[in-house]
């Protein structure tokens, strides 16, 4: 019986490491997770508010969420999501134009996949517009990284980086 317990308790450990792992390797995408949620509640909220309460055309109810959510985004992504391997070499008024050139990219599906959906499919607006923040939000995590962290290193740089980080570890 000590000996299950061992094998046990040696298996706990494995797990318990193996998920600090990797909770340390994909940190940003955790947290990018849980602000993008927010900031997808926030999109999402005013696009209701706008479309349905006041009765605004989708493609401006769309618009002014994008805005106002992206600008919370924007914020979230600066001081809470992406606080390693920042870019310290460009301004915050750099970053924010080129988050908002790839945000203005994820507008042309996120409008049309609203258009789509209220328009000619007559899909519950909630539901389509849930379905448009979780593919948009895809896109925008993988052009949000360019952003914030610094992306100069190559594929042979980061290799050699790994191995480096492996030997340390030794």
């Amino acid at each position: 019986m000590a000996k299950n317990k061992k094998i046990s308790s040696s298996s706990d450990t494995n797990i318990r490491h193996l998920g600090q792992k990797l909770i340390k390797r994909h940190h940003n995408l955790v947290v990018y997770m849980i602000f993008g949620f927010i900031a997808a509640l926030i999109n999402t909220v005013v696009f209701m508010m706008l479309h349905k309460w006041w009765h605004s055309a989708v493609v401006i109810s769309n618009t002014i969420a994008f805005i106002v959510s992206n600008l919370a985004s924007f914020f979230f992504n600066q001081k809470a999501v992406f606080i390693n391997n920042v870019d310290h070499d460009h301004t915050t008024w750099h970053k924010l134009v080129v988050f908002f050139a790839y945000r203005i990219i994820s507008l042309i599906p996120d409008t049309l996949i609203m258009l789509v959906g209220l328009s000619w499919m007559h899909l519950n607006a909630l539901f389509v517009k849930i379905v448009d923040q979780i593919l948009v939000g895809i896109f925008n995590y993988l052009t949000t990284r360019s952003v914030f962290q610094v992306q100069g290193n190559s594929i042979f740089t980061r290799a050699k980086n790994h191995i480096q980080e492996r030997k340390n570890k030794k």
